[in-house]
């Protein structure tokens, strides 16, 4: 066979395969070193009977349609809400977080929204929710713009607790500097005082990162909004008469 048919093919064959490799989120530097990276297990197929894995953390059966009163004021306030799901994340030790969310919000919810979290009225797409660890730590959090074109209007989100507050940041880029063309941000960091703590990929199967010297509880958090996110496939239409 001719040798330029030979390189011919074999350049073909690498396109092919450059073609269909999996796209993988660019993280910050910061989690290149001392950080758990955690292939997740479940996110997709049948979601009957759905349960999330990753590393030492395990949820329960996710509920896409709870009804049951929970006693946290944040999720009594957004109850009306016409897209729910729950689930709770238990980690090595067995310390557990239970995870409320809720999508599709009402018009009148949206007005509270707003006021509850004091951002841009105009922000749609309001992702937001509880995490309850154990029985006095309650955290709330949100995400908006989830639908919108990332180009021109940006996911922007924050997690919040009596004395810790996280902002979530749309992570824009694939790895090699690529920006993601799609409407949705491929992933998520989570950043407190400029330092980021870890990510979440909601590409595929997907993936989290967090760091090993966080306490405890913060890497429960941090896994807990991570799995709500890479679990919101239900809850991403937008939101009533916006």
């Amino acid at each position: 066979m001719n040798r330029n048919i030979v390189f011919y093919l074999f350049g073909l064959l690498a396109l092919g395969l450059i073609a269909c490799s999996v796209p993988q989120i660019m993280v910050d530097e910061n989690l290149q070193a001392d950080t758990a990276l955690y292939n997740v297990k479940g996110r997709q197929g049948w979601l009957v009977n759905q349960h999330l894995s990753f590393g030492d953390y395990r949820t329960g059966k996710v509920d896409r349609s709870w009804t049951k009163g929970y006693d946290i004021p944040f999720i009594i306030r957004f109850s009306g809400a016409k897209e729910k799901l729950s689930f709770t994340l238990q980690d090595a030790v067995g310390d557990k977080a239970d995870v409320f969310c809720l999508g599709k919000l009402r018009e009148q919810d949206l007005l509270i929204f707003h006021k509850y979290f004091d951002i841009n009225i105009k922000a749609k797409d309001a992702f937001t929710g509880s995490v309850a660890i154990g029985e006095r730590n309650s955290f709330d959090f949100y995400v908006t713009n989830l639908n919108q074109n990332n180009w021109f209007r940006e996911a922007e989100g924050w997690i919040k607790g009596e004395d810790l507050t996280i902002s979530i940041q749309p992570i824009k880029h694939l790895e090699g500097g690529k920006r993601m063309l799609d409407m949705q941000a491929p992933g998520f960091s989570f950043v407190r005082d400029g330092k980021t703590l870890g990510a979440v990929e909601v590409l595929n199967q997907g993936r989290i990162w967090i760091k090993n010297d966080l306490p405890g509880e913060e890497k429960l958090l941090l896994a807990g909004v991570a799995s709500a996110l890479l679990l919101r496939s239900e809850l991403g239409a937008h939101n009533e008469h916006i």
